[in-house]
């Protein structure tokens, strides 16, 4: 540690540090790895509500401070490219014990689950080429898992909100950013609850300290981008399978943006950057690590339990008709929520284009919590967008056989979650 200071203090006197672009990978982790010495933040503004589940809790892996031979060496190649921009880490660093198992009296198992909703697909004449799917049981010892094709990366359109929100309250947590200071009072439930485009506008600008804005040329483009895909190194450098949430959803009414233009044009055509590549001109997310951030928000080990529960509560959603009918725009009409029973608790968020068919990540729970899963869908056919009774129809059939399941465990092994 006194040699790395030592070498910090020294490169500064030799001024060397001439540029802002991204962080050298191998200190990167090195810096990641300072243990914030920080207490929970507890919100004030959103009341938390009595079912809010908080299941066993993992403590959030935090590394020590790892002062190696080859971080010293390198220290000072690192500041010389030593960004402007924060390189914050989402605290869980290690994926959950998903596993796929299972107890011979569990039935039907995940995997016939899965391989159910897929053939019925198949049946009714969708393609399912376009399809992946996540599905946890949180009942039990964790966690049991069945997956199609849930490793390839897809276009989430607004699932990446939820992303967002989670970082937001990381950046709370570290006192990056100040709570109805950086960001509007209002924004977060517009942004995830309600899906609006300009308030996870304002998010995105708040978290990269970055606006959208006409085109920009040379290292100031270069500079924005590498602000932007903070956003996927909060995530990634906690082994969050590879993924890109850098780009805003449009359109963005509140801009005057139907569309990207300018810088945002610029970054989705990979312009005048070498970071910018081919694979990173879009959106792109796997059910399973949509999966693993819903576990990790059901368990309380977002950020922490109290902000876990902040976030439940925006995903939130009444499966009653008599409620949801009368919310515009709503979360449930064409979507897992629809044909579920009244009473059954839901925790969600969709995604839907005209063009890349329908996606959900949900968390769903029988009324007295004996049955809970989570269950996650992205279907990227244009011909879903039009198939309003889908994914209806697929969380219904899945509900009722996750509801087989829990009446075929013994009575002694079966969890109640409250």
């Amino acid at each position: 540690m006194a040699g790395f200071s030592a070498g910090l203090l020294l490169a500064l006197s030799l001024h060397l540090v001439q540029s802002r672009t991204h962080l050298a990978y191998t200190l990167q982790e090195t810096v990641c790895k300072v243990p914030a010495i920080l207490g929970d933040i507890t919100p004030e503004s959103v009341p938390l509500r009595a079912d809010c589940h908080r299941g066993a809790l993992w403590e959030p892996m935090r590394s020590s401070w790892a002062a190696t031979q080859p971080a010293l060496t390198e220290g000072l190649a690192f500041l010389k490219t030593a960004t402007h921009h924060d390189r914050l880490r989402y605290p869980v660093t290690t994926p959950p014990p998903f596993h796929q198992t299972e107890a011979a009296q569990r039935s039907p198992s995940l995997t016939q689950i899965v391989d159910d909703v897929v053939a019925q697909l198949e049946a009714q004449g969708w393609p399912t080429a376009s399809v992946s799917i996540s599905l946890v049981d949180l009942t039990g010892d964790c966690c049991t898992y069945a997956g199609y094709q849930d490793q390839a990366p897809r276009y989430p359109a607004s699932i990446v909100k939820l992303f967002w929100l989670v970082a937001l309250y990381g950046h709370y947590d570290a006192d990056k950013l100040q709570p109805e200071v950086d960001v509007y009072p209002d924004d977060e439930d517009l942004m995830v609850h309600y899906s609006n485009n300009g308030a996870s506008s304002r998010v995105v600008d708040a978290l990269t300290q970055t606006e959208s804005g006409e085109a920009l040329e040379g290292s100031e483009l270069a500079d924005w981008i590498s602000a932007r895909q903070t956003l996927n190194d909060y995530f990634l450098l906690a082994n969050y399978p590879d993924l890109n949430i850098a780009h805003k959803t449009f359109p963005v009414p509140d801009l005057g943006m139907a569309s990207r233009v300018g810088r945002d044009a610029q970054f989705a055509d990979g312009a005048a950057a070498a970071s910018a590549t081919e694979s990173l001109t879009r959106n792109y997310l796997t059910t399973a690590a949509a999966a693993r951030l819903l576990y990790e928000i059901d368990t309380g080990q977002a950020i922490s339990p109290a902000w876990s529960d902040r976030i439940k509560q925006h995903l939130r959603h009444s499966t009653d008709p008599a409620a949801w009918q009368w919310e515009d725009p709503n979360a449930i009409a064409g979507f897992f929520g629809e044909y579920l029973p009244p009473d059954v608790q839901l925790y969600t968020k969709l995604g839907f284009t005209f063009d890349d068919g329908r996606q959900e990540a949900a968390i769903i729970a029988s009324p007295e919590g004996q049955t809970r899963f989570i269950l996650v869908m992205f279907a990227n056919d244009s011909v879903y967008s039009q198939a309003e009774t889908t994914f209806p129809e697929v969380a219904r059939q899945v509900y009722d056989q996750m509801q087989q399941r829990t009446q075929t465990q013994s009575p002694a092994g079966r969890p109640g979650h409250q």
